[in-house]
């Protein structure tokens, strides 16, 4: 199938949900520096409000993934953004625990179906031959939003204790002109195809699009359920170890390495410019080297590099370029994590399939985040590392039974329950 007009549109404003995603949880982030203290929390509460926004992607990734398949991309693309926009404010405006709490519970809700939403629109919208480079792309916005967060704390970190009401307030501002842009994205021509609702001379059929596949239940068939475990708890353990230890950059800045609140805004900067360096070679390489191997050398390098800190203990200000070589080798790992469940599964579960992953992943990001400090305080930050090292090495080896999808249509690489065979 030829690519789709308007894909450069829908990569921006697809990709912009990723850079609020990667805004929004960089910015708490930084943010847990002071929080405890102004508004009176322990440690309880601060865990649970670090991994709020992580609680409601789950349930906000499974529910608009499912509308999303069935109502279409469309209809939904404003619609969880101002979910994050009303929550964002909010945030900003939280007087105690449980406002804050709750306002990033739901603001998750807004960001976790944004996943199977831009995650499919962007599959079903790239062509073929670069639908790698398109999607690496997108997710590598987040490393721009965890970017754009330091700078607007730098802004603010002046105006006092309370800064990071400014920072979360940003963020709302942030997602206005995206919604707005959301709002004259066209349906995704494979939703229509699947539906019956378009066809054409160089489409694929509603047969091929559909694969036999009609809608959420058919995920936990046998012929698909063994694929979605998989690739859902490769991205599981992958976010154990990413989220466990990236949400908690400043607070390791700070307690291991550096003491000035600015110090460790510059080195959250140098971590995500690594990021983004990570995702430019993965982006050279998507298309050419294929998904497996970008995934393989991803995890292999996060398992040889989190072993080697642990077992040298590393420590002092080595751990600001040890990170930021870390972290861009780890996105070689997340991007393809991130997409890969929307290019194996058809069009009528492509979003259900893309949120439950996404959900499960979440599970895996608010074990890592919960735990990973109560694990630093008891086993000490080498230790830690070490751990996560054999999470990483477990997804390794169950990503050697993932299959390759690149340079290939959609209706040739996804998963059916039953064989349709191309047009040629």
């Amino acid at each position: 199938m030829s690519s789709p007009p308007g894909k450069l549109k829908s990569f921006f404003v697809s990709s912009a949900g990723f850079l609020l995603d990667g805004y929004d949880l960089s910015v708490i982030s930084f943010a847990l520096l002071f929080l405890p203290k102004e508004l009176h929390l322990n440690p309880l509460q601060e865990g649970l409000v670090s991994s709020a926004s992580l609680m409601g992607m789950i349930v906000g990734s499974v529910l608009l993934g499912l509308l999303s398949d069935r109502m279409g991309r469309k209809k939904l693309m404003g619609f969880d953004l101002a979910i994050f926009t009303v929550f964002a404010i909010t945030s900003a405006l939280s007087q105690n625990f449980l406002e804050l709490f709750l306002s990033r519970l739901l603001l998750g809700v807004g960001i976790g179906g944004d996943y199977p939403l831009s995650s499919s629109l962007m599959a079903e919208y790239s062509p073929s031959k670069s639908r790698g480079r398109y999607l690496v792309g997108a997710v590598s916005m987040y490393w721009v939003g965890t970017l754009l967060s330091a700078v607007v704390n730098l802004v603010f970190l002046p105006t006092g204790g309370y800064f990071w009401r400014y920072s979360f307030a940003f963020g709302a501002l942030l997602s206005i002109p995206v919604i707005v842009a959301r709002f004259s994205l066209p349906e995704s021509p494979r939703w229509l195809i699947s539906k019956g609702k378009l066809s054409g001379e160089g489409m694929p059929t509603q047969e091929e699009e559909n694969k036999g596949v009609r809608g959420f239940l058919d995920l936990f068939r046998i012929k698909l359920l063994p694929y979605l475990l998989l690739v859902s708890t490769i991205w599981f353990l992958f976010d154990v170890a990413s989220y466990g230890i990236g949400l908690y950059y400043p607070a390791i800045f700070r307690e291991f390495s550096l003491p000035s609140n600015y110090e460790v805004i510059y080195a959250t900067m140098i971590i995500a410019v690594g990021a983004i360096i990570g995702y430019v070679l993965a982006e050279v390489a998507i298309d050419s080297m294929g998904r497996r191997a970008v995934l393989l050398t991803g995890l292999g390098v996060m398992a040889l590099l989190l072993g080697a800190g642990g077992l040298l203990k590393i420590t002092g200000v080595a751990l600001v370029p040890y990170f930021a070589v870390f972290v861009a080798m780890e996105q070689w790992a997340g991007a393809v994590t991130l997409f890969y469940p929307a290019e194996v599964f058809p069009t009528p579960v492509r979003s259900s399939a893309q949120g439950f992953a996404t959900a499960v992943s979440r599970m895996g990001a608010v074990l890592g985040v919960v735990f990973f400090p109560s694990m630093v305080k008891a086993l000490g930050l080498s230790s830690s590392l070490l751990v996560f090292s054999v999470t990483s090495a477990i997804a390794l080896g169950m990503a050697l039974l993932l299959r390759e999808t690149k340079r290939k249509e959609l209706e040739e690489v996804s998963l059916g329950l039953k064989e349709v065979k191309s047009r040629q």
